[in-house]
């Protein structure tokens, strides 16, 4: 066991006897100390990390700071000097990563020193490297009585600035300060000679999206919103025109046995001009450090300097089974491209029977379950996505969608609405760029606390990161709608049906639109149009025009009503009860309206969270059955808000 010690002991120091001939080199990196070293990239990771608990790229700089704050010390140069020197290519980024180490700043350094030297404390390099704030062992009163004053003083100015700005303040960076940084990474290509390798490339550029979304100064555009440029022949000039990103990075990927080879460049989209390509190629088992440093590539090139905590979130390797990791991006693929949620599901068991430490697995077996019964999960179905959920952020505190899908379950499902809220806040400040987090926080800053400027915001910020987003567009829609801002509603519902001709979703707010306008037969188009789209609606467009010719709009409300109480009552569906009540509440039917209120309230449907401000209960906020159902959802009423 001590031989072993000793062999891990001359392992570490030796490392660092190789870092002492090249600390100045700031393109000395991980790859150069593992070829040095005569391991791979992987192995010294994994090797750093058993031994000392430290990734590759945190070794190497803590390295460099230890060597700094000697050079410091010894007033052997400026601060900024010695940042070169000692391999930091940013004095601004030396800065950070000494204050983040030490607690203290380069500058403060020489007064250290001083408060040292006058109280006669004598400390080595090691002991002020593991203990920089060190505390002289003389003491006097008076000094005491002054720091107790000041230390008073800050923690007054502490709890000040906690009590007026909360903790979980998602806006970390100023959205005016991230928009000159979009990024949209474009769908790379498969040039492997098996062409069903592409869910590879896929789980590459997914890779990449996550490690960039976690960059504060970032904004990324969501995979979604760069997908139908997956086959494009635009430029990349008329790419960042449409998504409005100022960045494009494309790449192509190819995998042979152990070997990958891939190829990314960077274009500023605003000149069509290339800024920088690389060719990697590398072992399979190096994929992660390989994703690590395009991300820190990336950021480099747009003078972007990364925190410790980022480079630790970029650095970090999410599992050490390579099976596991290829049959992650498998259920990656089958959920999100093929939309298969049971093969995803299957590949994600298998994930954790590889690796039942792999928290992406666990986070997005959770976010199946979601996807199975949407939108209104079942019992059974909310019960595994929390305890999903619960498990991935045990073994990660660090990933982003765990606490969105929690978030989620307990806005639609459990109607708990501070652990909701606390939870799509946590998620947004992991993932400044995690679409769905932001779109359903959204949601809920408009339906459950009636914050429409926030929600505003929110749903801004949505469509920022997914800019041809119909969904969002819709939502964007529906926001300005229960503002009575009609013609910006009807913009936004123009942009979804650009987006997605067929979706029927914005004809229907279009078709709500202009019944508050009092334009009757323009609604009623609406309606015809996107009903001509699917087979199974087109033979109901001659009974809807003959209710519309018989009774007016609320013919049409009825006629629905007939067709959604027919499919209630049928097997399996679950979610419509809300819709039902919504269209009785439009028909000035309040008992009926109610009564279809509560059996969404039994089923639990997922759209019930959105009552209190719901527009078409706006005559039943002051009914008492109606602030009954909001009691028991713990919505309390409209003078004391919620029951938190």
């Amino acid at each position: 066991m001590s031989g072993q010690l000793s062999m891990d002991q001359a392992f570490v120091e030796g490392l660092k006897t190789i870092l002492e001939s090249n600390f100045a080199n700031e393109h000395f990196g991980v790859q150069e100390l593992a070829d040095k070293a005569g391991v791979s990239r992987s192995q010294l990771h994994r090797k750093l990390n058993t031994l000392i608990g430290k990734s590759s790229s945190q070794f190497i700089r803590e390295y460099r700071l230890e060597k700094a704050l000697e050079m410091l010390q010894n007033e052997e140069a400026t601060a900024s000097e010695i940042a070169y020197r000692v391999g930091f290519n940013s004095p601004t980024y030396f800065n950070t990563c000494f204050s983040d180490f030490y607690g203290y700043t380069p500058g403060e350094v020489k007064f250290k020193k001083n408060d040292i030297v006058a109280n006669d404390t004598l400390v080595d390099n090691s002991a002020v490297i593991s203990s920089p704030t060190a505390v002289p062992k003389k003491k006097n009163f008076k000094t005491l009585f002054w720091v107790s004053g000041i230390v008073l003083v800050l923690l007054l100015g502490y709890s000040f600035y906690h009590n007026a700005k909360p903790e979980n303040d998602i806006e970390e960076v100023p959205i005016h300060l991230r928009e000159d940084k979009t990024i949209a990474v474009l769908p790379f290509q498969n040039l492997s000679d098996d062409s069903e390798n592409q869910y590879f490339a896929d789980g590459i550029r997914e890779d990449i999206i996550n490690h960039l979304s976690k960059v504060q100064e970032f904004i990324v555009k969501s995979r979604q919103s760069t997908e139908m440029y997956r086959d494009s022949h635009l430029s990349a000039q008329d790419i960042g025109f449409a998504l409005d990103a100022n960045y494009i990075l494309g790449g192509s990927v190819q995998k042979h046995d152990n070997r990958i080879r891939v190829r990314v460049h960077l274009i500023n989209s605003k000149t069509d001009v290339q800024l920088w390509y690389r060719d990697f190629d590398r072992e399979f088992q190096d994929i992660f450090e390989l994703e690590s440093e395009i991300s820190r590539l990336i950021a480099s090139e747009l003078n972007v300097v990364l925190s410790p905590h980022e480079l630790e979130l970029i650095d970090k390797v999410p599992t050490d089974n390579l099976e596991a990791y290829n049959l992650y991006i498998k259920a990656l693929y089958s959920l999100y491209y093929d939309e298969n949620v049971d093969l995803a599901r299957r590949y994600f068991n298998l994930c954790i029977d590889e690796d039942t430490g792999f928290a992406l697995a666990y986070s997005g077996l959770a976010e199946s379950y979601l996807w199975e019964n949407w939108p209104t999960p079942t019992v059974k179905d909310a019960a595994q996505v929390k305890e999903l959920a619960i498990k991935a952020m045990e073994l990660d505190e660090s990933l982003s969608e765990p606490h969105r899908v929690m978030a989620y379950v307990n806005e639609t499902y459990d109607w708990n609405w501070t652990k909701a809220e606390k939870e799509f806040q946590e998620a947004i400040r992991l993932n400044p760029n995690n679409y769905y987090a932001i779109s359903e926080y959204a949601m809920y800053l408009q339906y459950v606390l009636g914050d429409f400027e926030k929600a505003r915001e929110m749903i801004e910020l949505a469509q920022l990161v997914n800019p041809n987003s119909s969904f969002t567009a819709v939502l964007s829609a529906e926001f300005y709608l229960q503002e009575d801002k009609y013609k910006k509603a009807l913009e936004e519902t123009r942009k979804a049906k650009e987006y997605a001709p067929k979706g029927m979703w914005a004809f229907w707010v279009d078709f709500k639109i202009y019944t508050e306008l009092g334009n009757y037969d323009q609604a009623v188009r609406q309606l015809e149009e996107s009903w001509g789209f699917v087979e199974a609606f087109e033979l109901n467009i001659p009974p809807m025009l003959e209710a519309y010719e018989k009774d007016g709009v609320k013919g049409v409300y009825r006629m629905i009503n007939d067709m959604d109480i027919n499919n209630a009552n049928s097997e399996g569906v679950q979610h419509n009860a809300y819709w039902i009540a919504q269209k009785f509440a439009f028909l000035e039917e309040p008992e009926n309206a109610l009564k279809w209120l509560e059996i969404a309230f039994r089923r639990k449907n997922a759209e019930l969270f959105m009552i209190k401000y719901d527009p078409y209960f706006e005559n039943l906020r002051s009914n008492s059955h109606f602030l009954e159902i909001l009691e028991k959802m713990n919505l309390g009423d409209y003078q004391g808000g919620l029951k938190l």
